[in-house]
């Protein structure tokens, strides 16, 4: 009876902790996360373009760093970050990540990590915000799925560009040629074509920063956009040859999405 007692116990233990903590360990997991890898999908389902993130996990002395690069478009709190260093400690499959911004607000992500292999990694998440007043602010708990980086375009893209929508329809395009001038102090130069002239348009605050494949930029448009500002970004999927290609996946403001491709060739 005793036996079966201990026996009895030592299953229940187990099952506890198995349910507990129901993913098997990842072996060298601090290892396998090194890198960069980019937002791909939250709960099975793609994440648009404009909504998606890099993170790249560096080995320093002192441990792990992650640079995270977000720039979330929001009347309410947009965000506008390129690679923003944060603290990075792993228990387990179990990883948690802080960091302090410069207006004070402190930000901790906590990730689970399911899955891992050379090109995808999987976990669930949940992120807390907690402003200079304290009030603490949770994203609710999701799954997201993360593909690796394996270019880094951030020194081609200088120089000048030009080229026009190929599939579907941008909501600042008017179908005509474009023409942006990358320079490497993090701003550009867009051009307008009058009368079969290119001229630098009325455009001001044209900053961009390049993380990886995912271009971001953002304006201000005084004539068509009066007192806003304007963003937009794009996953790079190649420059070779003097000729660069990207593409988004949109989302409209009824749900409705779409795939969006722009190919530009390098101008002297």
């Amino acid at each position: 009876m005793l036996a079966a007692i201990l026996i009895c116990g030592s299953t229940a233990f187990t099952a506890c902790t198995n349910e507990d903590n129901p993913v098997t360990p990842i072996d060298n997991l601090a290892e396998k996360i090194i890198g960069s890898w980019i937002h791909t999908a939250t709960d099975g389902t793609y994440t648009p373009t404009n909504r998606k993130s890099i993170h790249t996990f560096v080995k320093t002395g002192s441990g792990l760093k992650m640079y995270n690069t977000i720039a979330i478009t929001g009347d309410n709190d947009p965000w506008w970050v390129y690679q923003q260093e944060m603290d990075v400690t792993i228990e387990g499959n179990h990883i948690t990540m802080e960091t302090t911004y410069d207006d004070g607000k402190k930000v901790v992500t906590e990730l689970d990590v399911t899955k891992i292999s050379a090109s995808e990694m999987e976990y669930q998440t949940i992120t807390h915000i907690i402003q200079p007043d304290g009030q603490q602010i949770d994203i609710d708990s999701r799954k997201e799925l993360f593909t690796r980086v394996t270019k880094d375009y951030t020194d081609d893209v200088l120089g000048t560009w030009e080229g026009n929508i190929q599939e579907g329809q941008s909501a600042y395009d008017d179908n005509m040629e474009h023409r942006w001038e990358f320079k490497a102090d993090g701003t550009y130069v867009y051009y307008c074509c009058d009368e079969g002239q290119w001229k630098v348009s009325a455009n001001t605050k044209n900053e961009y920063f390049v993380d990886g494949t995912l271009i971001c930029t953002r304006w201000t448009d005084p004539v068509n956009y009066p007192g806003q500002e304007l963003r937009e970004w794009w996953e790079i999927t190649s420059i070779e040859n003097g000729v660069m290609t990207w593409k988004a996946l949109r989302e409209e403001a009824d749900g409705t999405r779409h795939t969006i491709e722009f190919k530009m060739t390098k101008v002297n």
